[in-house]
């Protein structure tokens, strides 16, 4: 928010138009300073050592196609990180794993989606929005977003953004990214028809797992504890939204 703010207004001295913006030196200096700090803060949000690494290992049409490695933003979206960690390890049992999923809806240079159908999340129940994953922003390629069908309606089902999406920004939420396997996601991405998400092959999830960071957090409830006393609008929704 800080570096949008610093983007200076055109000055285009009555022309109407130009090709760029227009930066003092005292701008430029404030500027550069925000991209930094923006920069130093994704590095450290990514690099967390509390945060889960998870994997996909990934065939496409029955033939291996890579791995994925995620970092699970643990801190800022607990709820969405540890269904994650434990669909990626499978220990509940049962249907609650991500082996064997395949990606069912995939649309040109959005998104890449998955997730396991009658597996609502190892809570339970569909579980309530993270306020610190929620607060992120959708504007690069390779975060995870939880997939919902309204404000805390989250379950195991999630999209990997392969281009920036502002307009999710607010109504789902963020809670890891893609740290090796790029390659693969847009891999995966291509397997549809531009302009539908008509997927027109298989990318399915053959093995899943952690690679560090791995214990369970049986702390983290899929409901929050608190919520927020004055009324916002999430999805067209009026609510109080979750505060932890």
């Amino acid at each position: 928010a800080r570096l949008q703010a610093l983007l200076p207004t055109v000055r285009s001295r009555g022309q109407g138009w130009t090709s760029g913006g227009v930066f003092t030196a005292s701008e430029y200096s404030q500027l550069a300073a925000a991209r930094a700090a923006d920069k130093a803060t994704r590095e450290a949000r990514r690099s967390r050592h509390s945060n889960p690494r998870v994997y996909f290992d990934i065939a496409i049409n029955g033939e291996p196609a890579g791995r994925i490695v995620f970092s699970l933003y643990a801190t800022e979206s607990p709820r969405a990180a540890e269904n994650f960690r434990a669909m990626c390890t499978g220990e509940k049992g049962g249907k609650y794993t991500y082996a064997g999923m395949r990606f069912y809806r995939i649309i040109d240079q959005f998104i890449d989606q998955a997730g396991v159908h009658g597996a609502d999340s190892i809570f339970g129940s569909r579980f309530d929005d993270d306020p610190g994953g929620l607060a992120l922003r959708h504007d690069t390629p390779g975060l995870l977003s939880a997939a919902n069908s309204g404000p805390d309606s989250n379950s195991g089902h999630f999209s990997i953004v392969v281009a920036p999406a502002p307009h999710l920004d607010g109504s789902y939420t963020i809670f890891g990214e893609v740290v090796e396997g790029m390659s693969t996601v847009l891999a995966i991405n291509r397997l549809t028809t531009k302009g539908t998400d008509r997927v027109t092959g298989d990318a399915i999830v053959v093995k899943a797992g952690c690679l560090s960071a791995c214990d369970p957090r049986p702390e983290v409830s899929g409901k929050c504890a608190t919520r927020a006393t004055t009324l916002s609008v999430v999805q067209n929704i009026q609510m109080r939204k979750c505060v932890d």
